[in-house]
């Protein structure tokens, strides 16, 4: 009779020690589970400090990582040859900010160096209209036969002069409104300012006979007057309504003038307007206006598919004009009836996870995104609290570990830990990550960090020595690091070339009905020593009868083991290794014979 141990499975706390099913453990510290062998992860390595010391998160740029004391989400702007490297970021207690290439790694850090509001602030209403006769209209008689035809004001306009005065029957009057938006010094649009009340002109065959001088309002401060790296400019761009085909106005392009100057006199024949504006209704994402936001600012910024931007507050999923990161028309708002925890891209998807349900929204373009609620009410508790993995998205709730694949939703750890001991780890804390096709899920009040094999249902919980403040994914390795609690400095998980971590492994308890005695033990592995630990509980006292052996070869060894027990086990126990350790099995046997 032998015990072969060749799973090496992760735990299922929801079993005793006896009850576990074959290849499961009791303990499973700092392990991989893809290989069915026991090995351990490398050993993290420090990626620096960046000169914070309360960093929460992290995002990296272009050659340097910026830091942040609170939670933070950041991204690149999807933008087709953006020489500018935009990228955005927003946090639950902060307005919205952008950074570009020019300036944002200046310096020693922390950094980024320097950022700016997301939004550009919408124009207040134009503060004053008044009307009169265009300076260039004026009646003047004309010699008999002599032709008016040419420039004969010199104002470089041909035929303002009428032989006559016209009758008033001859006048086309249009009633019309002034509207403007600000297009700052990066060239960004802001929305349009509110219309100013009708005016009235008078129009003689293509002349505009009213001149219409405005008068502006002193740009806010929040508005990026001045660019000196690019030595660019922000602009006043004017529009008036016009009648289009359809009967309907619409307002045109009049002008564009400096943001500095207050005043600007308009004579622009109807005709002679320019194109409508594409900005009508674009306003800035989600900010600490309270007035306009009562649900507070952008907590989270993501990219969905491959370009579009996707934003939310509490309940608000807002959505990026196609091309303007800066520009987060209404129309595009999705409104939730719960409180919105957190996002979380699934392929060309989106994953709403809220307070009650589940949402999964899908569409090509801002105008055409249509949320799905999904059948079960699984409310996600935790904000850092979700994370893709190969397509599905995982998020943890105070009932376990679920997956959200397509509009199917389960729950991943109920097989293998019960919903008391889950809520004694406290969801409404936890942070997950993923790597290697694994969900990392940190624990901060109990201190643990779980591992889950995305790819193997089957593979138990493993925990993993791991204390970290938050994680970040690097997308382009598909490596996992994260903000060490302790030191803030950002690891690379798994990243050491010649330092592994110390695994501990722990089988189940192997019950018998009748006592048996293993008095021989072979361990196989890539490299040697490996420290094991063999232990019965005896038959009559119930006392634990241990025997730990630093094994340095694959020959068997013998036990000293003289009494028959019920009770049997066998563990791994950490060992600093020079090497990659890799156990390919653990046996105990009454005899050689029955070794392999």
């Amino acid at each position: 009779m032998k015990i072969l141990f060749n799973a090496f499975l992760g735990t299922a706390p929801k079993f005793d020690d006896e009850q576990l099913p074959d290849g499961y453990a009791t303990l499973s510290n700092n392990t991989k589970s893809e290989r069915g062998i026991l090995e351990p992860w490398a050993l993290p390595t420090s990626l620096g400090s960046f000169g914070r010391s309360d960093t929460k998160s992290m995002h990296k740029y272009r050659d340097q990582w910026f830091t942040w004391p609170e939670i933070t989400y950041a991204v690149n702007a999807p933008l087709k040859n953006d020489a500018y490297d935009y990228a955005l970021f927003a946090s639950a207690n902060s307005e919205p900010r952008v950074v570009y290439n020019l300036n944002a790694e200046e310096g020693s850090g922390p950094y980024p160096a320097v950022t700016y509001p997301l939004n550009v602030p919408v124009p207040d209403k134009i503060d004053s209209v008044i009307t009169g006769d265009a300076e260039h209209w004026y009646y003047e008689p004309q010699e008999e036969g002599v032709d008016s035809t040419g420039d004969t004001d010199g104002d470089g306009i041909v035929g303002l002069k009428p032989y006559q005065d016209p009758e008033d029957s001859e006048y086309d009057y249009s009633e019309v409104a002034y509207s403007y938006c600000y297009v700052d010094a990066w060239g960004r649009l802001s929305a349009l300012a509110d219309p100013t009340d009708i005016v009235k002109i008078r129009e003689w065959e293509y002349v505009n006979t009213t001149a219409v001088t405005l008068t502006f309002p002193t740009p806010p401060d929040s508005l990026l007057l001045t660019d000196p790296l690019r030595g660019t400019n922000a602009k006043i761009r004017i529009f008036r309504t016009n009648l289009a085909s359809s009967g309907t106005a619409v307002y045109q392009f009049v002008a564009e003038i400096p943001a500095t100057q207050n005043t600007y006199t308009d004579t622009t024949y109807s005709g002679d307007l320019l194109d409508s504006p594409i900005n009508e209704d674009w306003v800035g994402a989600p900010d600490l206006n309270t007035e306009l936001y009562p649900n507070g600012p952008m907590q989270k910024v993501v990219v969905m598919g491959s370009d579009i931007l996707v934003g939310h507050n509490k309940r608000i999923l807002c959505f990026a004009e196609p091309d303007a990161f800066y520009a987060w028309p209404v129309r595009y708002y999705k409104v939730f009836q719960e409180d919105i925890v957190t996002i979380e891209t699934s392929g060309s998807n989106l994953v709403v996870l809220t307070t009650g349900v589940p949402y999964v929204v899908q569409g090509v373009h801002p105008e055409s995104m249509d949320a799905a609620r999904l059948a079960d009410p699984v409310p996600c508790s935790s904000p850092q609290g979700s994370t893709e993995v190969a397509g599905a998205v995982y998020f943890t709730s105070e009932t376990g570990l679920h997956r959200i694949e397509g509009y199917a939703i389960a729950n991943v750890s109920t097989g293998f830990i019960d919903n008391d001991s889950w809520r004694k780890l406290d969801p409404s804390t936890m942070i997950l990550g993923n790597y290697d096709n694994k969900v990392f899920v940190r624990c901060p009040t109990v201190d643990k960090a779980l591992v889950f094999d995305a790819l193997d249902p089957n593979a138990g919980i493993r925990t993993v020595d791991l204390r970290a403040e938050s994680f970040v994914e690097l997308e382009e390795t598909n490596d996992l690091a994260y903000v060490d609690s302790d030191t803030r400095e950002l690891m690379l998980f798994d990243s050491s070339e010649d330092g592994f971590m110390e695994l501990g492994w722990e089988s189940k308890t192997y019950l018998f009905n009748d006592p048996v005695c293993f008095n021989i033990a072979k361990v196989r592995a890539n490299t040697y020593p490996v420290k094991v630990r063999v232990e019965y509980d005896h038959a009559t006292t119930g006392d634990t009868v241990v025997y730990t052996k630093l094994v340095e070869s694959p020959s068997f060894f013998y036990l000293p083991f003289n009494s028959r027990a019920f009770r049997w086990r066998t563990a791994v126990e950490p060992i600093s290794q020079a090497a990659k350790l890799e156990v390919r099995d653990i046996q105990l046997a009454q005899s050689p014979e029955e070794l392999v």
